[in-house]
């Protein structure tokens, strides 16, 4: 809206913005130069770093020139080295996790860690799975480790244990598990019959409906079930076999799996 002023021209409401420098003193003019120029310091030491960081990338000193591998017993250092896809590439860059995953996918490892060496090179740690028994379904048997991971390529001990599982026949390629509580079962009451009992135990099996049974070498047989109560299982085992002499005892089975209401049948 316009109004007319005292001589009847139009006046505008318009405001018109006067734009300017800001005059700065002496001292106000040398700080505003000392900033710029700082400015432009920090731009320069910005670029030569980064500069700097692109040449060590690129640079042929700081790429893999060797994997070492540390802790491989079955599996091949070459095939490892290979697997890692880490050879000629830049230290600064590297896909560590990458290479731990590929390798880890393996059927023997256990566990990789894989870390940098500088200048050039890059070591590879690997833990492989030791060979613990064997799991047996039907008339097949498989290599198993203490975790109850189905092994290729590599045999346990002469005297390692069999668990017959006798739920399934079904196959077993490697890398399945099979359930791992009954081997740690197994491999606690092995060591502990011996010497406790008197007794060895020459065979083990395995089924849902009663868990872990075992066959020793006095020619009766022993129904555990789970790990739970361990202890107490085995003094009342112990106790059976006493009372009534290990003479006496082929051809019955003993009961342990309701706590204190064991049997023998």
């Amino acid at each position: 809206m316009r109004r007319r002023g005292f001589f009847g021209r139009r006046r505008s409401n318009k405001v018109r913005v006067l734009r300017g420098r800001l005059i700065l003193g002496e001292r106000e003019e040398r700080l505003a130069r000392r900033a710029r120029r700082r400015r432009l310091l920090w731009a320069g030491g910005g670029l030569m770093a980064l500069a700097a960081l692109c040449g060590l990338y690129f640079s042929p000193l700081f790429r893999v020139q060797a994997v070492e591998v540390v802790g491989a017993q079955h599996l091949s250092a070459p095939e490892l080295q290979t697997l890692s896809g880490l050879e000629g590439k830049s230290m600064l860059g590297l896909p560590l996790d990458q290479a731990e995953q590929r390798i880890a996918s393996l059927n023997l490892v256990q566990s990789v860690q894989a870390e940098r060496l500088f200048p050039n090179r890059v070591r590879l740690r690997v833990q492989e799975r030791v060979p613990w028994g064997y799991w047996q379904r039907g008339d097949a048997r498989y290599v198993i480790d203490s975790e109850g991971v189905v092994l290729e390529g590599v045999s346990p001990a002469q005297d390692a244990p069999t668990i017959i599982d006798t739920t399934s026949s079904e196959g077993l390629t490697p890398g399945q598990r099979v359930p791992a509580a009954p081997m740690a079962l197994a491999r606690e009451i092995s060591k502990q019959a011996p010497g406790l009992l008197g007794v060895r135990v020459v065979r083990f099996e395995y089924s849902i409906q009663e868990g872990l049974a075992l066959e020793t070498d006095a020619g009766y047989r022993v129904v555990v079930g789970d790990g739970q109560g361990l202890e107490y299982k085995l003094a009342v085992w112990e106790a059976v076999q006493k009372a009534l002499g290990a003479q006496s005892l082929p051809g019955r089975v003993l009961d342990l799996r309701f706590g204190d209401r064991p049997a023998l049948r």
